[in-house]
């Protein structure tokens, strides 16, 4: 990581308290010009993916390993709590109720409260995947001599390290794993339009902030980058009746987000670039990226964040904090 001083401060938006001296910096990089691209990423900014991206795994499972999915939507009969397969009462209102039984597709509720969970660390979908059948043998295995992993272990543990250790011990490549989850959620979607679109809802005040500025003349110009495939994104928006072309949209195959954001910086070298994202690991590498030291950086407070990456984030240099979705206006404004 590059080494930073003095220390920094973020700004929160709203908030009295100085600006950071990194934030000066970086205004002086990049001074103010009269065009704003704002870059924003979609799960997490301006979509509530995640109920899609678990059903969306859990389908794929059943295709790829059948018995064992088979097994996981029937343990709870040997089971006498979900608490035995890694279940808190927490979870809930304190009651072991929601997390009972099975759900749409035979997807058991105490898998999907706890993917949902373990939502925070999914860079890109196939690793849900991944999460769903460590979750689900974990449970199996559990008896008096061995509990599940609790998400706190599974989240500090995360990363390339173990989701490759998963992949080989799986027997699946990453590619094929990549092939598979998104052939499940074209067929979906082919199949049943209205109801994979019902699995995605959207951040009414952040939606309402990017429809403000695509009407505005001479608004921001806005990109899409996602680790979606970018035929998903663009039907996602034009859902919520938002037409964003093609080349407004960098998705899944366009290299890492740094990579994309590079592609913006020299596609409008002259522009105030900025970058909303929930995910503060991405975040805290584009801030690291010396080809990216001008850009503007906004963390998504209301997205698929924990404490900790929210600590992690205001920690940063040159980020700004947003706290609520409607808090997305301020980077889509030039004075933001």
């Amino acid at each position: 990581m590059l080494a930073l001083s003095p220390p920094f401060l973020s700004l929160t938006v709203g908030s009295s308290g100085p600006r950071a001296w990194g934030e000066a910096c970086s205004r002086r990089a990049a001074p103010r010009m009269s065009l704003l691209v704002t870059a924003l990423d979609l799960d997490g900014v301006l979509c509530d993916s995640e109920p899609e991206l678990t059903q969306t795994a859990w389908r794929t499972a059943c295709e790829l390993w059948p018995l064992l999915m088979e097994e996981t939507a029937g343990i709870e009969a040997t089971k006498a709590t979900p608490g035995q397969l890694g279940a808190r009462k927490a979870w809930t209102d304190g009651s072991w109720d929601e997390l009972r039984g099975n759900g749409k597709d035979g997807l058991p509720r105490w898998l999907r409260a706890k993917l949902r969970l373990l939502r925070p660390v999914v860079e890109t979908g196939f690793e849900s995947l991944l999460l769903l059948r460590l979750c689900a043998e974990e449970a199996l295995a559990s008896g008096p001599a061995k509990r599940p992993l609790t998400i706190g272990e599974i989240t500090t543990n995360w990363g390339p390290e173990l989701r490759d250790t998963l992949l080989a011990r799986y027997e699946i490549r990453q590619e094929e794993a990549i092939e598979a989850f998104g052939s499940t959620r074209e067929a979906w979607l082919d199949e049943d339009e209205a109801g994979w679109l019902a699995a995605n809802s959207f951040y009414d005040g952040a939606l309402g902030a990017l429809r403000a500025t695509l009407a505005a003349e001479g608004g921001a110009k806005v990109y899409i980058v996602t680790t979606k495939q970018a035929k998903f994104a663009s039907r996602l928006l034009s859902s919520q009746k938002i037409d964003v072309q093609d080349e407004y949209i960098f998705g899944l195959g366009s290299g890492t987000k740094a990579d994309m954001l590079f592609t913006l910086r020299q596609r409008h070298p002259e522009a105030t670039l900025r970058f909303v994202e929930d995910k503060a690991e991405t975040i805290r590498s584009v801030a690291n990226d010396p080809r990216l030291f001008s850009l503007g950086l906004y963390f998504a407070e209301w997205g698929y964040s924990t404490p900790e990456q929210a600590a992690l984030a205001a920690s940063m240099p040159r980020v700004h904090i947003l706290a609520n979705a409607e808090d997305l206006a301020t980077a889509l404004e030039l004075d933001g």
